[in-house]
C-alpha cells in the first residue's frame, strides 16, 4: 500500500505539468505587416501634334483644335471686289502652338532661346492663292478662355526680347477664317534667329474640312 501511495505521489508533479499545458492557452499565430501597395501613375498619354518641326534650336508643334463660327466678320476683301472675303458665321478653326528651346553645344551653358519677332506671316490654305485670314475679332478671346496668348507676342507682353527656356514648352493660339473646300494650313512660322522660316503642312481635322466644304457648297 505504501509503495502504491509513493507511486502515486511521484506522478504529481507530471499530471500538473500536463494538465497546465493542456489548459494554456494557444499561442496566436505572428503575422507579418505588408504595407499596401502604393499605386503607379501610369503617365497619361500626349495629345499627338498634327505636325511638328525645327529649324534649328526652336522645335514647334501645331495642335488644330475646335472649329466654331465667326461671330463678325474679317471687314476684308479681295482686289477689285467689294464684297467682304470672310462674313459673319464664316467657320474659324482654332489653333494651338507650342514653343520649346532646344539647345545645342555650341551655345555652352545658355538655358535658353531667342525668340523675338516670331511671326505666323505667309500662313495660307493648301489650294488657296490668298493668305490665311487670322479672326483678330473673335480670336483673342477664344485664346484667353484655353488660358493661352494670342499669337507669338501674345506670351511677352510688351516685351523687347523674347526668350523661351529650353527643354520647356511655351504656348500661344491662333484662329483662321476657313475659306471653302480646304482641307490643309500651309504653316510658316518665322522665328528670326533661325536663319529661315519654318514651314510646316497642317492637316486640318475632319471637323475643320468638314465644316469648310460645307460653307463652300
Amino acid at each position: 500500500m505504501n509503495k502504491r501511495l509513493v507511486a502515486i505521489a511521484a506522478l504529481f508533479p507530471f499530471l500538473a505539468l500536463t494538465g497546465c499545458a493542456a489548459s494554456a492557452p494557444a499561442p496566436k499565430p505572428s503575422f507579418a505587416t505588408v504595407a499596401p501597395a502604393t499605386p503607379t501613375a501610369t503617365p497619361s498619354t500626349d495629345v499627338t501634334p498634327a505636325a511638328d518641326g525645327i529649324v534649328d534650336t526652336v522645335y514647334v508643334q501645331v495642335f488644330p483644335a475646335k472649329t466654331s463660327t465667326a461671330k463678325h466678320g474679317c471687314r476684308c476683301t479681295l482686289p477689285d471686289s467689294n464684297q467682304e472675303l470672310f462674313p459673319m458665321g464664316t467657320p474659324v478653326i482654332f489653333v494651338k502652338f507650342t514653343m520649346t528651346g532646344e539647345w545645342k553645344p555650341s551655345q555652352g551653358n545658355q538655358t535658353y532661346q531667342d525668340v523675338t519677332g516670331t511671326t505666323l506671316k505667309g500662313t495660307q490654305f493648301d489650294g488657296r492663292p490668298e493668305p490665311a485670314v487670322l479672326d483678330t475679332a473673335d480670336g483673342p478671346a477664344a485664346a484667353k478662355a484655353a488660358g493661352l496668348a494670342w499669337l507669338p507676342s501674345g506670351l511677352f507682353h510688351g516685351k523687347s526680347t523674347w526668350t523661351i527656356p529650353n527643354d520647356k514648352e511655351r504656348s500661344f493660339a491662333a484662329a483662321w477664317y476657313l475659306p471653302p473646300g480646304v482641307d490643309r494650313l500651309l504653316l510658316t512660322m518665322n522665328v528670326p534667329s533661325e536663319g529661315q522660316p519654318l514651314h510646316l503642312t497642317v492637316p486640318l481635322p475632319t471637323s475643320a474640312a468638314d465644316a469648310a466644304n460645307v460653307s463652300g457648297e
